[in-house]
């Protein structure tokens, strides 16, 4: 009886060894599970760290090549320009809100998009004609590792890259400013000042000097008289042509007032909107620039950051060659230049063709609007645009 007594009891004692070394082997593997995924959210937070400042990074390299590709214009100015809106578009954190102190390292330039490698400023600016692309690299940012540093080290330390570059370019281009310029060349110099004399077509000829404009005669409005004429200068865009297209030139009113009308018109970028015309010359038609200035250069009206401007005075005019024209239809497009409006134009009342400088327009030739374009126009697809390629 006591032997199976003494068995009882050493069974029960055994059992309870067990369970003991169960509950402790359950509490040791509970604590290491803990520990790996303490380890898994310190991880997990600091990977999420690395990609929110690669994503800023990105974000910003993105930005700078974009800003700086709409610059590029086949002029050394333009290369200036680029690197200077790169710079500044972050150093500005102009739409561009983030966490990092994001800051460029470099911006380089090049003709082909894969080209390896790509050109400084000084080299770019010396070949500026072929110069379709922008690399910009940001400056390299440290994010502290918190919880892995046993596995990725004390901090992860990267930047980032991007390249952009102008579309190819288009057959031709709609929607540009209604008046043609004469120029003897196609391809001035970007950062050439002009004074451009308002000209009037008799409706069977057209004389143009150099430096001479004159209103044309497009679809969207019938007419030549001083509404038409103001209406045009104001910018009404309906018209798409293509290099070596011939424009119909109007003879834009009278030489009388056909200058004020045109400055009326231009004028309105300004904020200044003159009665008459039906009324039409009003804010809601025409908007005023955000930067009404006189007398900015076109380099200083692209860096005013903090008020900037919405690109009214920048206009996009077919360049035709001065000479006498036997009719209105025979203006041959031999380029398209963009021009920077410098100030709003002085006109008057009564005869404008007696009351110099009425009518003339001073401008800052910017570049060309488009290089080479030939074939048919594909119409409402504007000018070449920023692209982003990588």
């Amino acid at each position: 009886m006591r032997g199976k007594v003494w068995q009882m009891l050493l069974h029960k004692e055994q059992r309870s060894d067990g369970q003991s070394n169960e509950r402790g082997s359950i509490s040791i593997m509970t604590a290491i599970f803990a520990l790996l995924l303490l380890l898994m959210v310190g991880l997990t937070i600091d990977i999420s760290r690395i990609y929110v400042v690669r994503s800023e990074l990105q974000n910003a390299a993105d930005m700078a090549a974009l800003t700086a590709a709409r610059e590029l214009n086949g002029g050394p100015g333009g290369i200036d320009n680029a690197y200077e809106q790169a710079v500044n578009v972050i150093a500005n954190s102009q739409g561009l809100k983030t966490k990092t102190n994001v800051t460029i390292d470099s911006v380089q330039f090049a003709a082909n998009l894969y080209d390896d490698p790509y050109m400084s400023v000084g080299d770019a600016r010396n070949n500026a004609a072929g110069i379709r692309f922008v690399k910009v690299i940001t400056a390299s940012t440290s994010t502290t590792i918190l919880f892995a540093s046993s596995a990725m080290g004390a901090s992860h330390t990267e930047s980032r890259e991007a390249v952009a570059g102008m579309s190819v370019p288009l057959a031709g281009l709609c929607d540009f400013f209604p008046a043609a310029v004469g120029l003897n060349t196609g391809t001035p110099t970007p950062g050439t000042l002009m004074t451009l004399k308002f000209a009037q077509g008799t409706g069977t000829t057209a004389t143009i000097n150099e430096f001479d404009y004159i209103v044309l005669d497009v679809n969207c409005i019938p007419g030549n008289g001083d509404t038409e004429t103001a209406k045009l200068a104001a910018g009404e865009p309906c018209e798409c042509a293509k290099l070596g297209d011939f424009l119909h030139m109007t003879p834009s009113s009278n030489f009388s007032n056909g200058g004020s009308a045109a400055g009326d018109g231009m004028n309105t970028r300004f904020g200044l909107y003159a009665n008459g015309y039906g009324n039409s010359l009003n804010a809601s038609n025409y908007a005023s620039d955000t930067n009404t200035t006189d007398d900015i250069s076109y380099s200083d009206y692209i860096s005013d950051i903090p008020t900037g401007g919405n690109s009214r005075r920048v206009i996009t005019m077919p360049i035709v060659t001065p000479k006498d024209y036997p009719a209105d239809t025979n203006g041959e497009i031999i380029g398209w230049g963009k021009f920077f409006i410098k100030k709003r134009m002085y006109v008057v009342n009564g005869n404008c063709a007696n009351n110099a400088p009425c009518g003339d327009m001073t401008v800052e030739y910017i570049g060309q609007a488009t290089v080479g374009a030939t074939g048919a126009v594909s119409c409402n697809s504007g000018i070449r645009t920023a692209v982003l390629y990588r």
